[in-house]
């Protein structure tokens, strides 16, 4: 008598459900690394912007031989629109604010520190 052959063809329910479970926790992994990552470069990018801010606020200083800055307008980044009119600065910062006396304030919604 020939000896019966079972024909297994795909996977069993066990080998499906490891395989789900391994893609699971590569894909917890995958999450938590990029949480990490948006982390410090919206730190880095707070730095840069004070950095940029600071530097802005100490050349016109420098060239204007003032001491204060003059707002221009009455919104909460006057200061920094007056460094745009003079071109000392591209744009507002959306992280800070400058106040008259070039010190940093931390801009309304930023997550951002004072440095």
């Amino acid at each position: 008598m020939k000896a019966e052959q079972k024909d297994e063809e795909g996977f069993s329910l066990i080998e499906l459900l490891i395989v789900i479970v391994i893609l699971g926790l590569l894909a917890m992994a995958v999450v938590f690394a990029v949480g990490g990552i948006t982390a410090d470069a919206e730190d880095s990018g707070c730095d840069a912007d004070a950095h940029i801010l600071i530097t802005a606020t100490e050349a016109f200083f420098a060239q204007k031989g003032a001491v204060a800055i003059v707002p221009t307008g009455a919104t909460d980044n006057r200061y920094e629109i007056t460094l745009v009119d003079q071109e000392f600065l591209r744009g507002p910062s959306v992280f800070y604010d400058l106040n008259g006396s070039g010190g940093l304030e931390v801009a309304a919604g930023s997550s951002c520190t004072v440095a």
